[in-house]
């Protein structure tokens, strides 16, 4: 219904709207509802005050209730009456809630695929969280652009000031900052700060993972190291820098003369945003080439919102390379497990691998 209001349905998709509208007509009557809360001059009942509309929507749905329950059991008591007529109120504020879901979809308002997460303000600070299976979007207060993958927390000011723009990430985003030269946008994750002027990156930064990424589209970016801030790394488009998470590292040495297990470099092959692993999650896919299962479990549990647990920790180190887009957890387990040797369980959102 959402995608129709905002003019997104494909041809088939109408279709199969059509068709389920046909099939429960209670739906249907919710959609001529949403018409009429949205103001659709295609809508029929254009003419009727929209008040009205509603109440009518919940009088016929509550009459539905009310006939058949007495046409199963007519001799029901005072009691199981009013027990009726509170899920009649809490029905019609379901449906209530449903209607105006489905408008602010269609205007919007919800920005991205799901757009489940939190937003609350602390201060002059604003916190938006991003729940696992979810990503999100969201304009900051200089235009700048910020998308969010599933558990993930940008910490940012209602409004920026002072002489630079500063916000804080915790998970993964994608930016498309605004450019300005005058005011250097810095983006602190983990254990880097990313310095910018204008352009576009993904970084990379759970504190569960073993390393921090990030990866250049357009521009130019400066990485610094923040327990080595005279080491500064300027990254050029199509490349990635990769930092070891102290956090989670067990030994990585402090001398100059081992950077290399403090950071990583690479060049990545030149394509479109949704064809390198980098940034597919932006077209909600998952591209991992010879990762290690245990980096491909923590993938999975955010983009299907689930817990996996290794019951062999030797099959963590197992390397696995694959593609998922419109799989689902079960037939992305099913897929995994043709090139690796392990069975699963899923018991609702826990998953076990042994």
């Amino acid at each position: 219904m959402a995608k129709k209001l905002s003019s997104d349905a494909s041809k088939e998709e109408l279709d199969e709207l059509a068709a389920l509208l046909l099939q429960y007509p209670d739906y249907a009557f919710l959609q001529e509802i949403v018409l009429s809360l949205k103001g659709s001059k295609s809508h029929f009942e254009k003419d009727i005050p929209k008040e009205e509309v509603v109440n009518n929507g919940w009088e016929h749905l509550a009459g539905k209730l009310n006939t058949a329950q007495l046409s199963t059991d007519p001799n029901k008591d005072e009691i199981e009456t009013k027990s009726n007529l509170q899920k009649i109120i809490y029905l019609r504020k379901f449906w209530m809630a449903a209607a105006i879901a489905i408008v602010l979809i269609s205007s919007g308002l919800f920005y991205y695929r799901g757009y489940s997460s939190k937003q609350q303000l602390t201060g002059s600070k604003k916190i938006a969280e991003v729940h696992y299976g979810n990503t999100s979007k969201l304009i900051l207060s200089d235009g700048s652009q910020v998308w969010l993958n599933a558990g993930s927390k940008l910490t940012y000011p209602e409004k920026f000031s002072g002489t630079q723009r500063e916000v804080t990430l915790e998970g993964e985003g994608f930016f498309e900052v605004t450019k300005n030269p005058q005011l250097p946008f810095l983006v602190h994750a983990g254990k880097v700060t990313v310095r910018v002027l204008g352009t576009r990156f993904n970084v990379k930064a759970y504190s569960e993972d073993p390393d921090i990424e990030t990866t250049l589209i357009s521009g130019k970016v400066q990485v610094i190291l923040d327990d080595d801030p005279e080491k500064e790394i300027v990254l050029s488009p199509n490349e990635k820098l990769t930092v070891s998470n102290t956090r989670n590292s067990k030994a990585v040495s402090t001398d100059q003369s081992n950077n290399e297990l403090k950071f990583k470099l690479q060049s990545l092959p030149v394509a479109s945003n949704i064809n390198i692993p980098e940034t597919a999650w932006l077209s909600n896919k998952l591209i991992f080439n010879n990762e290690s299962l245990d980096n491909v479990a923590r993938m999975l549990e955010r983009k299907y919102a689930v817990h996996i647990n290794f019951q062999k920790e030797e099959l963590k180190d197992e390397y696995v390379t694959g593609v998922f887009e419109k799989e689902n957890i079960q037939q992305a387990l099913d897929v995994l497990k043709m090139t690796t040797h392990f069975n699963y369980s899923i018991e609702g959102e826990n998953v076990s691998i042994f």
